[in-house]
């Protein structure tokens, strides 16, 4: 939903999870947005839970058209090989990181909870999806308990602070691999990544009455959502706007946009096809259009320089490819996104 990605930080409680599928009236939407205030699971320090954006009226835009974001400031992705990841077998699965869980007792996980089929609140309070049960695979290869965890939410902005601040030993939030993150830049610590565990690229999600049919020249005069500095970000400010027409409105994350399609006040949103895949599962009335653009990877973030710690993640990846991956990307992938394999270990 990255990157973008989903946001995380606060979200309500799915104690009903019919209502919440219903499609938002602007009145229900303030509601909904209200409510998120009311978890319970602890936020990094110092960081505020991230909620939607309740839109408000548009700002100001040029005669006849909605308003448009600035164009993507310069790329600080480059050319780098974001293939670095760490064999299990070429180190210490056992230094000084993994040590520090190990005293401690329990792993402690950075995750969304409010990005539906990878990690969100079920009716019981409990968190669960995708992400959730990675996380549980490393604690019991960690601490040979998967319920030996403390999942602690961690908002878009601050998932590179948390971990170089020690808030959290692991990112597991359907973050991709970039180089933007590998690198760092001024606002940014760099953090390391591990072999991908979830392969991905952009997707339009639209209601289900629209007549728009994916990336392409249905997308002309129409307003589309995406989140800052996203690779749905980058393709709107070039060619989604010169060669297709269509008009971005930037947000900060893909729960955000959708508020924004609940509302009509955006005809679509684009973002990564995993976290579209859960934007469209929690709300009724969309669907997916169009094939997938592009390719992104999602990777389980660590501290950079915490190599044994990645080289643990990279084994349980390993491991859940046999078997464990398939059973929780059937359980709840497959119905949205359609048969897949786990990726092919890439390490550098």
């Amino acid at each position: 939903m990255a990157n973008a990605g989903a946001g995380s930080g606060g979200s309500a409680r799915d104690d009903a999870p019919r209502r919440v599928r219903r499609r938002l009236a602007g009145g229900w939407a303030a509601v909904w947005l209200a409510a998120a205030a009311l978890v319970t699971v602890p936020t990094v320090s110092g960081a505020a839970p991230q909620q939607a954006s309740t839109a408000g009226a548009r700002p100001a835009a040029p005669a006849g058209a909605p308003d448009q974001a600035p164009l993507q400031p310069p790329s600080a992705e480059g050319d780098c090989d974001t293939r670095v990841s760490p064999d299990p077998e070429s180190g210490s699965q056992n230094g000084a990181a993994v040590k520090r869980i190990k005293e401690r007792g329990e792993l402690i996980a950075g995750v969304a909870q409010n990005s539906k089929l990878w990690s969100h609140r079920n009716a019981k309070g409990d968190l669960e999806g995708f992400d959730i049960d990675l996380v549980k695979q490393l604690a019991d290869a960690l601490l040979g308990d998967s319920e030996a965890v403390e999942f602690r939410t961690v908002p878009i902005d601050r998932r590179q602070q948390a971990l170089e601040h020690g808030e959290v030993d692991v990112l597991v939030q359907a973050m991709p691999i970039t180089c933007r993150s590998l690198e760092g830049t001024p606002e940014e610590p760099a953090v390391d990544f591990s072999s991908p565990y979830f392969e991905t690229g952009q997707r339009v999600l639209v209601p289900q009455n629209s007549d728009i049919s994916g990336f392409n020249r249905t997308l002309k005069g129409k307003t589309v959502c995406t989140a800052y500095g996203s690779t749905g970000y980058e393709l709107l400010s070039g060619d989604g706007q010169e060669k297709y027409g269509a008009w971005m409105r930037a947000r900060p994350g893909a729960l955000d946009c959708l508020m924004l399609l609940q509302l009509s006040r955006v005809d679509a949103v684009l973002t990564d096809s995993g976290l579209a895949a859960g934007l469209a599962d929690q709300e009724d009335g969309t669907r997916l259009a169009g094939p997938q653009i592009g390719k992104d990877s999602y990777g389980v973030a660590v501290k950079h320089g915490t190599d044994d710690l990645l080289r643990v993640v990279n084994a349980t990846l390993e491991k859940a490819g046999k078997s464990a991956w398939q059973k929780s990307y059937d359980r709840w992938l497959k119905d949205r996104l359609g048969p897949a394999d786990p990726p092919a270990p890439q390490y550098g």
